[in-house]
């Protein structure tokens, strides 16, 4: 059968029949000609090769699309309001839900103010204190895991604050700032959802806004959670990007928050000469401020009076702020200029080489024309025939594609085999790649903001470093998923000893969250840490208290590296298991019911020793009950099997191969809960 190459090969069998001998004698004089001209052309592209490289550096900085880089920067300022609004809303939340019922010590930086004089009062706010105790630990610890706020409070409608950090401790009977006369609190109050302020100077004169979040008890208002949010960093970002423009930032009302600084002699400053876009003396300029307000996105030419300037902008939807990046015209159209005008003075030099040359070679393929046209002819009008059959099904077979008809094939043809077999890939290629993005389509209308939230915030409270130990090889496998449930998990190293925990809390979303932060919050917060039973007791007496109905299943151990021992308690949480040297399992008993079930549960403490070479395993359901394609789960047996297999490993090396058989079970780390696993191995 033949192909392309075999058609090819024939029409040059009978050109070359009918040719070679004059061709060849007009090709060797033709040949000298053509070398002269393409030595003038490479060094004229070798020119240009180098101006444009030089015009490419001079450009780089302008290559962006500038309204894809505005729509960037606000999704991002957007997706980051959005989770500073959660945390705050997630603290009024729980602050609604307390009642202060038992005595709560209050942080370790926490500022709350103190009674009045008044007893009655005093009873009242006494309590007022006492409920806003639980839920300020929670704010502390949000605060603590984000390194944007700058101030976190909670203020009571019966004039209790709680404020964080607050590290003035020679004044005890003032609060450090007067929330009830803010403007944001009535705000609050009567709209009854968060807000946010507009940007103001704070106590230390530093640029801040504020978001505000009501909160109610019992169908009533009782007061606001709030975060101070510092500009800087935000304008410290945006002035990073100077090299791709002038970034500003105006508000809803066409206010200029932030503007860049620009040269006194750039005409862009007539832009920034008013505070406010739609007050400008400029009508342009107020037309511009207008049109900016009333799009999401967009970009503008603007006729200044020394120039053109270009504006590319996008919404920043949380707070109703625009971004823009402002540019003179001219350095827009520098990199265009530039190349046309090498391109052009190549283009000359080139086309005057090429005339001299087509003139000379033209004669000669005037000869060429003569002797091989009628040869061309009869063998083309010969081909054509045979071929015209097959093109025109190959262009009935496209017709139908475009009509969107991708289930077209064509049967292989002696002279088109090649080009037939083609058109039936791309055929097979547009079926598989229409399926790709209806899949891609879903996959991507399943995504959203909240299980964003929910990743970040479990990774915000997996603890950030591990103990570094000579005797001890501990490592941690951990996937967070966008699922409401909370697999959790802390090691922390305390008075020579290392307490180790992992829980699983069941409930929905926020619940789980609230839950999940407070457990955390009170076994770090607690006195009897070294003590597994008292912790544990300790945890369930305030999940039942505040839980609302929420369970948590969790296993919490001291290590004590001196006399290699293992002292647990194990509340409804899977049995962890240490093998030996020798490869044989021991499975830690315990059991006992999940926290927050009954008020009070009989939890015993028990002690193991840990033996030279025995690796320790924890862990959460989502490592075990992981499924494959056909629902069948990875399973406690797989794991311990892992295990033993590589025994003799590092830590790290045991975890690693642990990832890997689930990596390839599951085909993907997009789990439909949290996963995770600690390896614990005995060194010395």
């Amino acid at each position: 059968m033949f192909g392309i190459d075999g058609l090819r090969g024939k029409l040059l069998a009978v050109l070359l029949a009918f040719a070679i001998f004059p061709m060849g004698f007009i090709g060797i004089l033709s040949l000298g000609e053509m070398n002269r001209a393409s030595f003038d052309i490479e060094n004229n592209i070798t020119n240009l090769s180098t101006s444009l490289n030089r015009s490419a550096l001079a450009a780089e900085s302008l290559e962006a699309d500038q309204v894809q880089l505005a729509e960037a920067k606000a999704r991002q300022l957007d997706a980051f309001f959005l989770r500073i609004a959660s945390q705050n809303e997630l603290v009024a939340r729980y602050a609604g839900s307390s009642d202060g019922t038992k005595d709560c010590d209050t942080p370790a930086g926490i500022w709350i103010a103190p009674t009045g004089s008044d007893k009655t009062a005093s009873a009242r706010r006494d309590a007022t204190a006492r409920s806003l105790c639980a839920p300020a630990m929670l704010m502390q610890e949000l605060h603590k895991a984000d390194s944007s706020i700058a101030l976190s409070y909670l203020g009571s409608d019966d004039g209790v604050l709680a404020v964080w950090p607050y590290s003035n401790k020679t004044l005890s009977n003032a609060a450090p700032f007067s929330y009830q006369d803010k403007p944001y609190y009535e705000e609050a109050k009567k709209q009854k959802k968060t807000i946010w302020t507009g940007p103001y100077l704070d106590a230390k004169g530093k640029e801040v806004i504020t978001v505000t979040t009501p909160f109610f008890r019992q169908g009533k208002f009782a007061g606001i959670a709030g975060m101070d949010i510092p500009l800087y960093p935000i304008y410290s970002d945006l002035t990073s990007l100077r090299g791709r423009g002038f970034p500003f930032i105006i508000d809803s009302k066409g206010l200029i928050l932030y503007r860049p600084k620009v040269k006194p002699e750039s005409y862009l400053n007539n832009l920034f000469a008013s505070d406010n876009f739609v007050e400008s003396a400029d009508p342009e300029i107020r037309d511009l401020g207008r049109e900016m307000l009333s799009q999401s996105k967009g970009s503008i030419l603007v006729d200044l009076d020394q120039g053109d300037g270009y504006l590319a902008f996008s919404r920043i939807n949380a707070l109703g702020w625009t971004i823009g990046f402002a540019y003179a015209a001219e350095e827009m159209s520098l990199p265009a200029r530039y190349i046309d005008s090498g391109i052009r003075d190549v283009a000359n030099s080139t086309i005057s080489s090429l005339e001299d040359a087509s003139r000379r070679v033209g004669i000669y393929a005037m000869l060429v024309f003569l002797l091989t046209a009628l040869s061309v002819i009869a063998a083309g009008y010969w081909l054509s025939g045979r071929i015209e059959e097959e093109l025109a099904n190959i262009i009935h077979a496209t017709d139908r594609i475009s009509g969107g008809d991708f289930e077209v094939e064509l049967k292989s043809s002696s002279e088109l085999s090649g080009l037939v077999a083609s058109f039936n890939n791309m055929a097979i290629g547009l079926r598989a790649q229409l399926a790709r993005k209806e899949q891609d389509a879903s996959l991507r209308n399943a995504c959203n903001i909240e299980s964003a939230f929910l990743e970040d915030l479990k990774r915000s409270l997996a603890p950030q470093t591990m103990p570094s130990r000579d005797d001890y090889d501990i490592r941690v496998l951990y996937w967070p998923s966008p699922a409401a449930s909370f697999d959790l998990y802390n090691i922390e190293e305390t008075e020579g000893r290392i307490a180790l925990s992992m829980a699983d809390v069941d409930g929905d979303g926020d619940q789980a969250a609230m839950i999940a932060i407070m457990s955390r919050t009170l076994i770090l917060a607690s006195t009897d840490k070294l003590d597994p039973e008292k912790a544990i007791s300790g945890l369930n007496s305030q999940i039942v208290r505040h839980g609302q109905g929420a369970n948590l299943a969790a296993f919490y151990a001291i290590l004590d590296p001196l006399r290699h021992t293992l002292e647990y308690v194990n509340a409804g949480f899977n049995p962890p298991f240490i093998v030996d040297p020798g490869g044989m399992v021991d499975t830690l008993g315990g059991g006992g019911l999940a926290l927050g079930m009954l008020e009070q549960i009989e939890l015993q403490n028990t002690l193991i020793p840990l033996q030279l070479g025995d690796v320790m395993a924890i862990y959460s359901d989502g490592i075990i009950e992981a499924e494959n394609a056909i629902e069948n789960q990875f399973g406690v047996e797989r794991l311990i099997n892992l295990v033993i297999a590589n025994r003799d490993r590092p830590a790290s090396e045991i975890l690693l191969a642990v990832e890997r058989d689930l990596l390839e079970h599951t085909k993907t780390r997009s789990a439909a809960s949290d996963a995770a696993l600690i390896i614990i191995k005995r060194l010395l």
